[in-house]
């Protein structure tokens, strides 16, 4: 979380890094599969990093996504703990692949003071993005994106868990657009391109231009049971 200014300063160059580098992804194992927590943002305080920052206690938050089930397509879960696992809103809905975006927005952001570029492996941060970054290496039997991708999300429900029985529906809904800016199999760098609004029962989730970083959830938490 954007908690630290400082350490912010050492982030949000690698981040930049990692976007610049366009790197393609396979969605089959870099979208679909297990909750990603969200470990930093750069942008206005999204409303999820609000409610998981309120009970002071260890909070997870992120989003999990899978990709062509059966009947019901691809879907996605945005889930956030307000009390640990005892108390946390999961709102899920469906995402629709809408294909690569011919200019990135971030394309002098990301190459901004070039000669200031910080090396990844100089950097202290560095061995932390080697190890969620496999690499280029590996089984080529795939399917590549190329980034920047979008991907459209429509929130179609929400529901309040308590101590994993109770649950309490919310009559919300919402859209707004997921931008891949980079992924791999342990991190993933998401950028919100417009408002992601809750259009009923709610306010704004994400505003307009809020990045994400993502790591798998089990790099971050090794206690983490997935329940979603």
């Amino acid at each position: 979380a954007k908690d630290d200014a400082g350490l912010g300063d050492q982030i949000n160059p690698l981040v930049r890094t990692l976007i610049a580098s366009k790197s393609p992804f396979d969605p089959a194992k870099c979208i679909d599969g297990p909750l990603f927590a969200s470990i930093h943002f750069i942008g206005n305080t999204p409303l999820w990093e609000k409610i998981a920052s309120a009970g002071g206690v260890r909070n997870v938050k992120g989003q999990k996504y899978t990709l062509g089930a059966e009947d019901v397509g691809d879907t996605f879960v945005n889930y956030a703990e307000i009390w640990g696992e005892n108390f946390y809103l999961k709102a899920v809905g469906n995402c629709k692949d809408e294909g690569p975006v011919v200019e990135s927005p971030f394309s002098s952001t990301a190459t901004d003071d070039d000669d200031e570029k910080p090396s990844l492996s100089s950097n202290p941060l560095g061995a932390l993005v080697s190890l969620f970054n496999p690499g280029k290496g590996g089984d080529m039997k795939q399917q590549l994106l190329p980034t920047p991708y979008d991907y459209s999300a429509n929130v179609k429900g929400a529901s309040i868990v308590l101590f994993q029985k109770f649950s309490l529906d919310l009559s919300i809904e919402g859209t707004g657009t997921v931008r891949v800016l980079y992924a791999d199999e342990n991190l993933r760098i998401f950028l919100s391109p417009t408002d992601t609004n809750v259009t009923k029962g709610g306010g704004d989730w994400e505003s307009e231009g809020l990045i994400v970083v993502q790591a798998r959830v089990d790099l971050v938490y090794d206690d983490w049971v997935d329940q979603l």
